[in-house]
């Protein structure tokens, strides 16, 4: 029977846990383009809101327009980055970015939904163009905190 290095099983964990980290680690940045898409993409669902009495079948074409979108996005992503990471499966290094991600989309919602309220349709629409895009920087720049912290953590 051989007889198992304790350091070499250390080195086999630790290269374990970096390729299962990878999917969070080792992705390539998003482009510089998509906080104002997602900022319009939000401000489009919004105006479209305003189509909701007398205007339905806009509304609807609207509606799944935008979800064809999210769907042309998601796919050109995954190519993109190559692997989409599962939530449940993170390093613990992302809590606090995934908890940030919960705080930007509360404030996206909470503000436009006010702004909606108190002034109307017609300056929602900028808010959620600006609270998306703020928020979708403060985001990804969580996110990168957290893979630079995971790989400093298994290096």
């Amino acid at each position: 029977m051989e007889s198992i290095d304790r350091a070499e099983l250390v080195r086999a964990q630790r290269a374990a846990e970096r390729a299962e980290a990878a999917p969070y680690t080792d992705y390539p940045p998003t482009p510089w383009w998509y906080p104002p898409a997602m900022g319009v993409w939000v401000t489009a669902y919004v105006l479209l809101l305003t189509l909701r009495e007398g205007h339905g079948v806009w509304l609807i074409v609207g509606m799944v327009g935008l979800a064809a979108l999210v769907g042309l996005f998601l796919s050109w992503y995954s190519r993109h980055h190559g692997a989409m990471p599962n939530l449940r499966r993170a390093p613990r290094e992302f809590r606090p970015a995934f908890a940030c991600y919960a705080g930007v989309l509360v404030g996206i919602v909470g503000s436009t939904a006010l702004a909606w309220r108190l002034v109307g349709p017609v300056l929602a629409a900028p808010v959620a163009f600006v609270t998306t895009v703020a928020g979708i920087v403060v985001y990804e720049r969580a996110y990168a905190a957290a893979a630079r912290r995971t790989r400093e953590r298994l290096a």
